[in-house]
């Protein structure tokens, strides 16, 4: 065909598919449900350990993450996008994929709770049970301007590109997202000095 080199990005989460995408893919979608301690302590390892396999660098790989994200800027919207936040990773860390989140940060006790009550369907009084250490792990949460510096500063050059994780609505935060744009030019101007 016309197109030889057709960049090859796969979903990875546990061990197995990290290091495979380590070693044959272009690039790696790393799911919204993480922590730096899970990017540092096993998703990178296993990127690498991947990499090595077949001699590859971490520059012959792209990362990429969805990222929880709650804009302060509106106390209802802020309102909103925590509740939502809190849906989503009661939803997640209920599934047994991402036990490995869990583990790590000795959240397995509340993962099992979940699990149990995402079988009866309790899916309203889930969020009740993601307290404020794990939002201030998997989320970031500050003024639409500020969230692309905290961003930087959390995640360093870990990962090479980052979208939203949040409930969208064309044309609804316009000016947040052009402060957002802003503050990552900012962010990458000072980064390419």
């Amino acid at each position: 065909h016309d197109f030889p080199q057709i960049p090859i990005y796969v979903s990875a989460v546990n061990k197995g598919m990290l290091q495979m995408a380590g070693e044959v893919c272009d690039g790696v979608h790393l799911h919204a449900l993480h922590t730096v301690k899970y990017l540092r302590e096993f998703a990178l390892p296993n990127l690498h350990s991947g990499l090595e396999k077949s001699g590859r660098s971490r520059s012959d790989l792209t990362l990429n993450t969805a990222l929880f994200v709650i804009p302060l800027d509106d106390p209802e919207t802020a309102g909103k996008a925590e509740l939502f936040v809190r849906q989503q990773l009661s939803f997640y860390l209920s599934t047994p994929a991402y036990k490995i989140v869990a583990d790590l940060h000795g959240w397995g006790d509340v993962s099992a709770r979940l699990s149990r009550m995402a079988r009866r369907g309790a899916w309203q009084e889930m969020p009740a049970l993601i307290n404020d250490d794990m939002m201030d792990s998997c989320a970031v949460s500050g003024r639409w301007s500020e969230l692309p510096e905290k961003i930087t500063a959390r995640y360093g050059t870990m990962i090479d590109r980052i979208a939203y994780y949040l409930p969208f609505v064309p044309g609804e935060v316009d000016e947040g997202w052009r402060q957002t744009i802003a503050g990552f030019k900012r962010a990458q101007a000072k980064t390419s000095i």
